[in-house]
């Protein structure tokens, strides 16, 4: 028995859409972690063509529903002000720059609503292909878009935000319709071409305040929610309770917004350096004087704002229990993750301690071995060069096992909880499905779930997925592996699932190739099992 919908569905998450290309310039602002618009819209227009191609299995010949999972946009890392004059006036309040508190010259606008609106305008006029592949998409009959929050774009909360979504979309389609001759990738698949109604934009874009749900098929939430310094004491409404027109921020959000901002403008690179000890060692060993600029300037400046900002959140409310049972042992879940993140965490920085000690002392016993060998004490530096390279080889040991500690699987731990608790029937409306869909980490991942209690556990088999990222990664084990913008994707066609045929409900977690122009399977290897041969 196949699964029936009204859809076939596209996730993708973590495309962290900023200020892209300054359309005056031509130059990609430092904090763009996104490049492939032109790409991302061969992508959704290969797969709208699919489904209207007489000679494809039936099957494809369905709408597609594309569900970005989260952090479709960073809003954090759009830093640019208004111009002078009534654009900064109209935003802020204020005419002049000089008028603008020294927070917001620094770090950029903040939170508000009517900042956000001015945040994703920039994003769209960085972006125009983006949106007008996004647009194009809509237009063809039946198609949907869903845009999940995240971390990085918690703000799509605000009705506003939602709103001014819609209405680029709505222009970026007449854009396109003037010079889609020479700036779109689209014109190949010109038969589909349609007119994009702004009424049916209201339906077919949609924004859900937590995750979504399709019965026995799938459950989608980013996951930010799991990990201790990106989640929101209330992601539905993510307020502070003494001033409704800002967002809460998390730690995480703030690191970025007064750290790694600043980071990035000196190395762009900063944050697709994986695991991130990766990118500390090589400040260290190519960049040591800007490692000092790091803890003299940036990080004190980090610092004071994270103090400012806790000092005003004293009186911080607890995470509230929502209303209906399922998110009530949702919540409890998502705080035992985080509690059991918060003990790695301080793990990690008691060995990034230890490590850094350990470094300290090596280079001290180096002054005095200097000083021993001038001196005659040949026996004395030789034990304490000994004592140097044990040193260097402790400090280097602690500081690589950080690395483990920081790709800790709780996502997928996570997912198989929530597996459980749907498999138990928390409410009337919900129940077991087989795929959980998570973003977040940027990790494309394709794993079997242990839903081990059998009292509820259902006919068919779980599947976590991550869909990873549309950024570059650079991780030396990754790009052995695969390249480092993986262009990743899961694609669920549910008819195409069938009970009675093995291995039919293995996720399509793809990756889009712009080479071959079509989608190829994601390069992803089995964990290590251990073989029993004891008799």
């Amino acid at each position: 028995m196949s699964t029936q919908t009204n859809f076939n569905y596209l996730f993708v998450s973590d495309l962290h859409l900023s200020e892209g290309r300054d359309p005056q310039t031509g130059l990609i602002h430092r904090n763009e972690d996104f490049f492939e618009d032109r790409v991302f819209a061969q992508f959704i227009a290969y797969h709208a063509a699919l489904s209207r191609n007489p000679e494809a299995a039936s099957f494809y010949q369905k709408p597609w529903k594309l569900i970005i999972n989260g952090d479709i946009f960073d809003f954090l890392q759009v830093v640019s002000l208004p111009a002078e004059g009534d654009e900064l006036e109209k935003v802020t309040g204020a005419s002049r720059y000089k008028d603008l508190s020294a927070n917001v010259c620094k770090f950029g606008l903040g939170t508000q609503s009517k900042e956000i609106v001015w945040k994703l305008n920039q994003i769209a006029a960085g972006h125009p292909l983006f949106f007008q592949a996004l647009a194009w998409f809509l237009a063809q009959e039946g198609n949907e878009l869903v845009c999940m929050k995240g971390n990085h774009d918690i703000e799509l909360y605000w009705p506003a935000v939602q709103h001014r979504m819609k209405t680029l979309l709505t222009e970026a389609y007449r854009e396109w319709h003037n010079h889609h001759d020479t700036e779109c990738p689209l014109p190949a698949y010109d038969d589909l071409s349609a007119e994009l109604n702004p009424n049916i934009l209201r339906t077919a874009v949609q924004f859900p305040p937590f995750h979504l749900y399709e019965p026995d098929l799938f459950y989608v939430e980013h996951g930010c929610q799991y990990d201790p310094a990106n989640a929101f004491t209330n992601f539905d409404k993510p307020l502070l309770p003494q001033n409704q027109n800002v967002i809460e921020l998390p730690e995480g959000s703030l690191f970025v917004r007064y750290f790694f901002n600043p980071v990035e403008y000196i190395h762009p690179f900063a944050d697709n350096l994986k695991p991130i000890s990766r990118y500390a060692f090589w400040l260290m060993r190519n960049a040591p004087m800007e490692t000092v600029t790091f803890f003299t300037d940036i990080f004190p400046e980090y610092w004071r704002a994270r103090q400012q900002i806790r000092s005003k959140l004293k009186h911080k409310q607890p995470a509230q229990a929502p209303p209906d049972p399922f998110r009530q042992k949702l919540l409890k879940i998502q705080l035992g993750t985080q509690a059991n993140l918060k003990k790695i965490s301080k793990n990690t920085t008691w060995r990034m301690i230890a490590s850094i000690g350990l470094l300290l002392v090596a280079l001290l016993l180096l002054l005095f071995v200097i000083r021993w060998i001038a001196d005659g004490y040949f026996a004395l530096a030789a034990v304490s060069i000994l004592f140097i390279f044990v040193s260097l080889w402790g400090s280097t040991a602690f500081f690589n096992s950080v690395n483990s500690l920081l790709t800790q699987p709780y996502l997928y731990t996570a997912a198989g909880q929530v597996a459980r608790l749907l498999n138990g029937r928390p409410q009337p409306d919900l129940s077991s499905v087989r795929y959980h869909i998570f973003g977040h980490d940027h990790a494309a991942k394709l794993e079997l779930l242990d839903a081990s209690d059998e009292a509820n556990k259902p006919d068919y088999r779980q599947w976590y997925i991550n869909t990873g990222s549309w950024i570059p990664v650079f991780s030396e084990t990754e790009q052995l592996l695969r390249p480092s913008a993986h262009l990743t994707f899961l694609r669920l066609v549910p008819e195409h699932i069938h009970d009675d045929i093995p291995n039919s409900d293995v996720p399509e977690l793809l990756r889009w190739s712009p080479e071959a122009g079509r989608p190829l399977p994601v390069r992803l290897f089995s964990g290590e099992e251990k073989r029993n041969c004891d008799t």
